[in-house]
């Protein structure tokens, strides 16, 4: 029997293989990201700009390969020595605490804070609108409401599987429809006001969109940037 296929192996080659996809992951995401944004917002002699490419993208394979390497070796951890139970859930999320803590928290300043920032960042939007779709199944399944459909009144348990799937996008819809609103209204309004407090990339993307008070243009050329 070889270490691939003994179970005792197991937990460890799982958090090695993690480890490495989130390197694979983070290379080819960081590396097209930095590229795009150094060719396009920078200046200046093309080497450094490359080698901050590279050097942003091995920071960023770093943080992530960092972090499931933790995750996966604290689940095996805590699942096999029982000291949760069988509460997987918990254990989960117990386990995801304590690798933010190291790698994300800043706490130790072991890794890049920018590309920390950036990923707890992206990861805090698409939290915050599963915790509302979640929050909503909860209130939906606990209060039992009665829609009016085609002049009856019938509660949400009685609904078919299209009819509340066909409910709930109004909601999400709607609900996002405000959170866009909101979002770009802040933006543009902080960085009118203080624009210092955004993030880098995102100040940078901005001035190029929208700082367009003091260009002048002399031809159509020089208009489109082809010249």
């Amino acid at each position: 029997m070889s270490i691939f296929t003994n179970p005792l192996y197991r937990p460890v080659l799982e958090a090695v293989r993690s480890s490495r996809n989130g390197i694979v992951y983070g290379g080819k995401l960081r590396f097209s990201h930095a590229l795009v944004i150094n060719l396009l917002y920078r200046s200046g002699p093309l080497a450094p700009r490359l080698k901050q490419v590279l050097n942003a993208t091995k920071q960023h394979t770093i943080v992530l390969a960092t972090f499931a390497f933790i995750y996966k070796t604290l689940v095996s951890f805590l699942k096999q020595d029982k000291l949760m139970g069988d509460n997987i859930g918990l254990i989960k999320f117990v386990a995801g605490a304590l690798g933010g803590w190291v790698v994300y928290s800043q706490h130790f300043g072991a890794f890049n804070p920018g590309i920390t920032h950036q990923i707890t960042l992206y990861c805090y939007s698409r939290v915050t609108l599963a915790l509302g779709k979640i929050l909503l199944d909860l209130l939906l399944n606990c209060r039992q409401p009665s829609l009016r459909i085609r002049g009856e009144d019938v509660l949400w348990k009685d609904l078919t599987e299209t009819q509340t799937k066909r409910f709930k996008a109004k909601i999400y819809n709607k609900s996002w429809k405000y959170f866009a609103v909101l979002v770009w209204a802040f933006v543009m309004f902080i960085y009118d006001y203080h624009p210092q407090y955004l993030q880098s990339s995102l100040r940078h993307s901005m001035a190029y969109i929208y700082d367009t008070e003091m260009d002048s243009w002399a031809n159509w050329t020089q208009f489109f940037g082809l010249t």
